[in-house]
């Protein structure tokens, strides 16, 4: 089975991700070209040409150019979920199955075996308090926190969480389908539901829907 991965903030070209990031095994804004390919060789060794990747948002701070080339350079079916810092690859769009400010998907069993039901998910670069199908059971995947709601997100009751690279769940590499899909089952388990329906119910206020 082809693989689906999710990831966020790689924030190709940009120094300043160096020096904040400190998970990143780099530490002086000048070792950006290092942090570069070694962001290049970790989505080479993980993402096959016939997977399917989607990007939560801030790909790269690369100029027009240079963001054209890194794209060339990156396997895999790619959709684009615009961040904060994409202005640089607005020209480039052709190198995206799709772009867009949010995107829902559902997931279905005949699609990725281990999944017990249909797994919907809300995909939007910033995180969201509310969303579509929240209260059926949707879940939300989110970028643009650099692992910072990590505590926030697992003391909510929200079926939320941080998907960028930074984050205590991809830590420093891409995030399947299956690993999101696991890290939602988990949250469930602990409050002994069996369906993402029964959680949101048990679990959420009630919601415009």
């Amino acid at each position: 089975m082809n693989q689906i991965y999710f990831t966020a903030d790689l924030h190709f070209g940009h120094p300043n991700i160096v020096k904040h990031s400190i998970k990143r095994p780099f530490s002086d804004p000048k070792d950006i070209a290092w942090h570069d390919e070694w962001l290049l060789q970790l989505w080479k060794c993980t993402v096959d040409k016939h997977d399917t990747v989607y990007i939560l948002g801030d790909l790269t701070f690369l100029k027009s150019e240079d963001a054209r080339h890194l794209l060339e350079k990156l396997p895999g079916q790619k959709f684009l979920i615009e961040g904060n810092h994409d202005g640089s690859i607005q020209a480039y769009k052709n190198y995206f199955k799709g772009v867009y400010q949010i995107k829902e998907m559902t997931f279905k069993p005949t699609v990725a075996p281990f999944l017990k039901e249909d797994f919907k998910v809300v995909m939007c670069h910033y995180p969201m308090v509310t969303w579509n199908h929240k209260p059926h059971g949707s879940v939300m995947l989110h970028g643009h926190s650099h692992g910072k709601l990590d505590e926030y997100n697992a003391q909510s009751m929200d079926l939320r969480f941080d998907v960028g690279i930074d984050g205590d769940l991809a830590n420093l590499r891409f995030l399947t389908l299956e690993d999101v899909y696991n890290a939602a089952t988990e949250k469930i388990s602990q409050h002994k539901c069996n369906s993402f329906a029964e959680y949101a119910r048990n679990n959420y206020r009630s919601e415009v829907r």
